[in-house]
């Protein structure tokens, strides 16, 4: 019986020994080094964003402030390394969702030479108001001054779509659907890095 006891405490503190060990490797491995494996995961990924759009210029087109914008939207995208530029409809439920996350992600980057802006796609201006009121928003809005044109241009068909732009208006990587702040930072990172 003791023989069995000794042996069963053995086991369990093997087995603690090997939790403790792969807790220790996962807390070991860095922010930094969970950044570069999701760039680089990035950088191999033909996916969600193969659109066509990537390559054009998105200052190709003419918009007009809705608001909070303190400059011409393509001042904004000069004045940033980065801008990330979100089609948005009131009408969408993942744009409600995305929107707060966008809105905070505006303000806690503010000081850094990147911005985000929302840009209205195919909404009255009562439920676009309604919309900006309800959540809020802090960062730049736009509309395209001949709607029809800029959604051919750059084939935006399904809401919300997200393009990363570099400081010369590249729309350098895109995204279809609802974002979030990790992927908006890894894309970011991603145009920094590629431009």
């Amino acid at each position: 019986m003791n023989k069995k006891r000794i042996l069963i405490i053995a086991a369990v503190a093997a087995g603690a020994l090997l939790i403790g060990a792969a807790i220790g490797a996962v807390l070991n491995y860095s922010e930094d080094q969970f950044d570069n494996q999701a760039l680089e995961t990035l950088k191999s990924t033909e996916g969600r964003d193969n659109h066509h759009a990537v390559g054009g210029n998105i200052t190709d087109n003419d918009l007009k402030e809705i608001m909070n914008a303190n400059a011409g939207f393509n001042d904004i995208i000069r004045n940033n390394e980065v801008t990330v530029v979100n089609f948005f409809a009131s009408w969408c439920d993942p744009c409600k969702r995305e929107t707060p996350a966008l809105n905070e992600y505006h303000i806690e980057h503010q000081d850094e030479p990147i911005d985000i802006i929302g840009v209205n796609i195919s909404d009255s201006d009562a439920n676009r108001d309604a919309f900006l009121e309800e959540f809020e928003v802090q960062y730049p809005v736009f509309e395209f001054e001949d709607e029809d044109q800029a959604l051919a241009d750059y084939q935006v068909h399904l809401m919300p779509t997200t393009f990363f732009v570099d400081g010369e208006g590249e729309i350098i990587r895109a995204y279809i659907g609802e974002v979030s702040p990790e992927l908006v930072t890894n894309y970011i990172n991603y145009v920094k890095e590629a431009s």
